[in-house]
């Protein structure tokens, strides 16, 4: 039987090298563990169901830690490089209306954070991006 788990263990291992997630590979990982397991656990039932809480207990424990420090990262982009900068208003951003403002010679096009007017050649704070529009306000 520890043959087979290591054939297991082998096939899922050459499948993750194929795909772009981590996802297969805690099947490997618990095809591995089988191996050992198997040494005590003789009903090949049992042993499947084992394999089966393994992987998909690692697989959930895996992707709630990866999630979980996904949440803390910054992105470091182009686009993120403007947030908390300054800009000027080219066209007025009238409340529940989108204007334009230019930051470091572009122009983007924006919206007030808390829908106030901000008339033009106001110069304001880029606060975040949503999208590809600018949520300023006065500075």
């Amino acid at each position: 039987m520890k043959l087979l788990w290591l054939i297991v263990a082998i096939i899922f291992a050459i499948a993750e090298a194929m795909t772009p997630s981590l996802t297969l590979i805690w099947f490997s990982i618990g095809a591995l563990i089988l191996i050992f397991l198997s040494t005590f656990i003789k009903s090949i039932l049992i042993q499947v169901i084992l394999f089966g809480i393994i992987s998909v207990t690692l697989l959930i424990v895996a992707t709630k830690i990866i999630v979980k420090k996904d949440e803390n990262h910054q992105y470091d982009t182009n686009l993120q490089a403007i947030v908390k900068k300054s800009g000027v208003v080219r066209k007025d951003i009238l409340p529940n209306e989108t204007g334009i403002v230019v930051v470091e010679n572009e122009e983007w096009s924006a919206i007030s954070a808390n829908n106030e007017a901000i008339l033009e050649n106001t110069e304001v704070e880029i606060l975040k991006i949503e999208g590809v529009k600018l949520i300023v306000s006065k500075k």
